[in-house]
């Protein structure tokens, strides 16, 4: 750890942690709100958790020690306040826990970013959809454990990086500048492309416009994510300044709502069967058992099946299998947006198609 010579800050000894404190935790409230509802519709309306809802679980959690991070870093470690005006052992601590919390940044956006592709593999089957997802996701863990990797050896020993008079080799300030940097990017482009990618699949969906264009910003909320990532990877300078107990409070202000905004964002889509729920319209959805008998379960009601006649026994196993040529199942899409199934006209393919009535 760097010894440094502070001068008094002209502003006297003001306080910013009690601050980010309220926001940390209303972001992280609104978060696990979110979490929480998505793991409830999954379990008891979709009946469909899968490897998606795990990651964001993982995220949650890794998101909830984050945030007892932060807390710990305000009230002992003096995130918010001058470095002036800290004890030696508040500065080593706030050093020591502020080391953590990147690295649980890090593995957290991953788990959100992962969660997003593996919802995004639930409603596309393609193998060019499929290859693009599998590739990003490669490349989320990778990068992800290259940052956590050179964190972990900030400094030989690592100890030496909270701890004054060891001797040590260390990452220099500006190749830590560079690695948050380098992170933010990447995590600025995944939002984004993940933000754009649903609309190229979502705009042949055959739904009334409102309907889609709803869906469109549901799952295109990660630019919000990304907006807060960008400003967070600009103020990445602060990692290096003397007082940085004081100047990263603006990037920590930031990378809270990237988190856990992002939490909340890939949570929006996978909630809309809840809001269907609670409008009255999710009373049944149609599902294949082993032994190919249909069963009505939670179909939105105002949907209608073309070419039904009421007669279950006419579709057989077929509805669990198909999808349009966009790649886009029936199943998924209903499952997953809480829509009926989009399959094309019975009369022309042999399969029942299903549209959502105002």
């Amino acid at each position: 750890m760097k010894q440094y010579q502070f001068s008094q800050p002209p502003d006297g000894d003001r306080s910013q942690g009690w601050a980010l404190l309220a926001v940390c935790w209303a972001f992280v409230t609104a978060a696990l709100i979110t979490t929480v509802l998505r793991v409830w519709v999954r379990t008891r309306l979709t009946r469909n958790l899968g490897w998606d809802d795990y990651h964001m679980i993982i995220a949650m959690v890794t998101t909830i020690i984050g945030a007892g991070l932060i807390t710990a870093e305000v009230i002992v470690g003096g995130l918010g306040r001058h470095s002036y005006y800290l004890q030696p052992s508040q500065r080593r601590l706030f050093t020591a826990l502020g080391w953590a919390d990147w690295i649980q940044t890090f593995i957290t956006l991953m788990f959100i970013k992962i969660s997003i592709c593996l919802f995004l593999l639930r409603i596309v089957d393609t193998k060019r959809v499929r290859i693009a997802m599998n590739v990003l996701i490669g490349c989320l863990v990778l990068f992800t454990a290259t940052f956590a990797f050179f964190f972990l050896g900030i400094c030989r020993p690592l100890k030496a990086h909270w701890n004054i008079g060891v001797d040590d080799v260390c990452l220099s300030d500006n190749v830590i500048e560079n690695i948050v940097i380098a992170q933010g990017v990447l995590s600025a482009v995944t939002d984004l492309i993940c933000a754009a990618f649903p609309v190229f699949f979502l705009k042949d969906l055959q739904v009334k416009f409102r309907v889609k264009l709803a869906l469109c910003v549901l799952m295109g909320l990660g630019v919000i994510t990304a907006g807060c990532c960008i400003t967070r990877t600009a103020l990445s300078g602060a990692v290096k300044d003397p007082d940085v107990t004081w100047t990263i409070s603006a990037n920590v202000g930031w990378r809270l709502p990237e988190v856990n905004i992002g939490i909340v964002c890939a949570n929006a889509p996978v909630l809309r069967p809840l809001y269907l729920f609670y409008r009255g319209r999710l009373a049944s959805q149609i599902s294949a058992s082993n032994t190919g008998d249909l069963k009505d379960k939670m179909l939105p009601r105002g949907v209608t099946r073309v070419g039904d006649n009421n007669s279950k026994g006419d579709f057989g196993n077929s509805w669990q299998g198909w999808s349009t040529s966009d790649g886009t199942t029936d199943t998924a899409v209903s499952l997953e947006m809480g829509l009926a199934g989009l399959g094309k006209n019975r009369v022309n393919d042999e399969r029942p198609s299903y549209t959502v009535m105002s």
